[in-house]
């Protein structure tokens, strides 16, 4: 028999990736304060062979997608349906649909001026993200910016590939160390990235921070036990502000624009 209990639905591309893990988990605590049962589409777990998202989106009080999940016509479609959605970590130009997003480019900024002003650093390696999410995208860009505004000339050969995956990110490291170890700070998209490359590093016998400083955006337990420098943009709570924004809507209070969360700097001892 079905569950009477009212249920928000979770549109994700695979919710064992540490971020979407921790949003949805934010997004749970709040819906059970509020009665509320969870149903998660993750429909790309396995990238060569995703399937179709199956969320049975007219059963759903209300939607959550994460991260660009889902394409930009069937978020269309699901807003003409008058079916309450709000997006983590996306934005849709052109349709009045809330968002909970992290501001990418001040927490970028601050990674790199620490790394550059507290630790005198100016050969530095950046990995990105996976290229077709907005976080990922954002953040390159302020990479970027920052590298123009220090003037510190990060040749292309040091951005990296990450995609936000651990062992990607540690293949591009060592790939790096074949033909190139004259750098001497590593900025990571994530924090999981970023703990490996100091996990390729130390393999490679060179010193983290003494050599090589790394530092990553984002910041959980993981990164506290590896004593890794980032900043902290905290997931969990993006997904517990878009599912009390969700319900907000769902009552019928009109929501719409987007609420930005600052991260901010914690140093540890790899920077």
């Amino acid at each position: 028999m079905a569950s009477r209990q009212p249920a928000l639905g979770i549109i994700t591309n695979d919710r064992h990736n540490i971020f979407q893990r921790n949003a949805i988990a934010g997004i749970e605590d709040i819906a059970s304060q509020h009665g509320y049962r969870v149903v998660v589409d993750s429909f790309a777990e396995d990238p060569a062979h995703p399937g179709p998202i199956t969320l049975d989106v007219a059963a759903m009080a209300g939607v959550l997608v994460i991260a660009d999940a889902a394409p930009h016509d069937l978020l269309r479609q699901i807003d003409a349906m008058g079916v309450p959605m709000v997006l983590v970590s996306h934005q849709v130009p052109g349709l009045p649909i809330p968002s909970i997003i992290v501001d990418n480019a001040q927490g970028i900024a601050a990674l790199i001026q620490h790394v550059v002003e507290h630790c005198g650093r100016r050969k530095l390696v950046f990995i990105q993200g996976l290229m077709s999410q907005r976080d990922a995208i954002e953040r390159d860009a302020a990479f970027r910016w920052e590298q123009m505004r220090y003037n510190l000339a990060v040749p292309p050969s040091r951005f990296l590939r990450g995609d936000f995956i651990e062992s990607v990110a540690a293949d591009s490291v060592r790939a790096l160390l074949d033909t190139d170890r004259d750098f001497d700070a590593i900025v990571a998209s994530d924090y999981v990235m970023a703990q490996a490359a100091v996990e390729v590093l130390r393999e490679a016998g060179i010193r983290v921070p003494q050599d090589v400083c790394v530092v990553g955006f984002g910041d959980a337990p993981e990164a506290d036990a590896a004593g890794l420098t980032t900043v902290a943009a905290d997931v969990g709570e993006q997904g517990r502000r878009a599912a009390r924004q969700l319900l907000s809507v769902i009552a019928g209070r009109r929501t719409r624009g987007v609420t930005v969360l600052s991260a901010r700097l914690i140093v540890r001892q790899t920077c």
